[in-house]
């Protein structure tokens, strides 16, 4: 194939899912995934996800593979074989020695396999980003073999702790970011007096907190503790990542909570597909993020800051390297507190100048901290480059010969 224009490079990002499926390291990759494209290099991702979307940038290309489908895995050997032949077979024709994964580290450890059982007679450099974990200290679970890829990367300081506690793995802490430029668009928070509105921006689970978010909300309207008459969104994305089968009966519980405290006015459920948050974010008047569960980052709430929007964030995990200054850029309150987290709502609810200000110095934290180009982008083109130099020559064929034909994967078009 042809070299990408610039000097640039022909890069492979592989996760399970990819948009329409929605899910933090999904947007990730769609911003990613462009970005490098806009910056001359070739990008293909290679996903399970069916009917994957194109990003629509040019340079950027979607190819599916069943054995990479969670809803479809079957994690025999079987897969990898399959796998390593369909690997091959894209990786030769385009070119492509530099591949950066993405939580391939859980579920099944055929796509991890088979890229290693291609590394020597390609010569690829494999990179792994951990977004998240599972596991308790010493009992966690990875299929990686750690010492045989080049890097390993973490996306925030809590979870690089986290992965050598439990997975034993060596991460460098790297902060993803956020594109920031259509968060940035969305105009600061209006302070007329109007009903408000507070936004749940995360897949409909039971670690997000949706229900202590309904039982924050039924203390604010049955004590009175804001003017304002206010309304919940909770996104309800039905094609998204459930890894472990958590969304099924859970929109019901959460319909019959809101139900028992007769709150059917005040609840909406929303779509959200991977480029309507900032719709969203701009129909919001505070943004609130309450997890159950040790969050590994948490770019939502990096997304709702951007748009110039002040969030309530539980302290769980990552997400105060995010919203790392209490009552300045944001709130932080103590997990399950529901009283506390009603109580920072309906102060954002009524005080809109307060709401306003603190949102616009979310915005300054964000693109002068968190944007994807500024602090993510370079690094990491920087890296492959030096990953490739170290590799040299062109890739030979897993047997010294060439592409090994598959034909079962398919693609999303340019």
């Amino acid at each position: 194939m042809d070299q990408p224009p610039g000097g640039g490079m022909d890069i492979a990002l592989v996760h399970w899912s990819f948009p329409p499926s929605v899910g933090g390291v999904e947007s990730h990759l769609w911003d990613y995934s462009r970005l490098l494209a806009r910056r001359g290099n070739r990008v293909t991702v290679l996903t399970g996800t069916p009917g994957a979307q194109c990003p629509g940038q040019p340079g950027v290309e979607v190819l599916t593979h069943p054995a990479l489908d969670l809803a479809r895995l079957d994690p025999g050997p079987d897969d990898a074989r399959r796998l390593t032949r369909w690997f091959s077979e894209v990786l030769l024709q385009r070119g492509i020695r530099l591949v950066h994964c993405h939580n391939l580290h859980h579920f099944s450890a055929a796509p991890a396999q088979a890229l290693e059982a291609l590394r020597t007679p390609l010569r690829l450099a494999l990179c792994h980003t951990y977004h998240s974990i599972w596991g308790d200290p010493g009992r966690g679970e990875s299929v990686l073999t750690a010492d045989r890829w080049d890097r390993h990367y973490a996306v925030s300081e809590f979870l690089r702790t986290a992965c050598a506690d439990v997975l034993g793995v060596r991460a460098e802490r790297t902060y993803l970011g956020i594109d920031t430029a259509p968060y940035a668009r969305v105009a600061p928070l209006d302070v007329a007096p109007q009903p408000g509105t507070v936004l749940l921006p995360a897949r409909l689970i039971p670690d997000k907190g949706a229900l202590l978010a309904v039982r924050a909300l039924d203390l604010i309207v049955r004590c009175g503790m804001c003017v304002s008459r206010p309304r919940l969104l909770l996104t309800d994305t039905r094609q998204t990542v459930d890894f472990h089968g958590e969304k099924i009966g859970f929109r019901e519980r959460v319909e019959k909570e809101i139900e028992k405290r007769d709150l059917e006015s005040y609840v909406e459920f929303v779509e959200a597909g991977v480029d309507q948050m900032p719709d969203l974010y701009a129909e919001s008047t505070v943004v609130v993020y309450p997890s159950l569960f040790d969050e590994p980052m948490g770019l939502a709430p990096l997304e709702a800051m951007c748009a110039a929007r002040p969030v309530v964030v539980t302290r769980m995990g990552g997400l105060d390297e995010g919203v790392d200054n209490d009552g300045v850029i944001g709130y932080l309150v103590p997990d399950r507190d529901e009283e506390q987290l009603a109580a920072r709502l309906a102060e954002l609810l009524d005080d809109r100048e307060t709401g306003r200000l603190m949102g616009l110095r979310g915005r300054a934290h964000v693109t002068g901290h968190f944007d994807l180009r500024k602090i993510y982008l370079k690094r990491m083109q920087d890296e492959y480059r030096a990953l490739l130099a170290g590799r040299g020559g062109a890739p030979a064929g897993p047997d010294g010969a060439s592409a090994v034909r598959a034909g079962t994967g398919t693609r999303a078009g340019v």
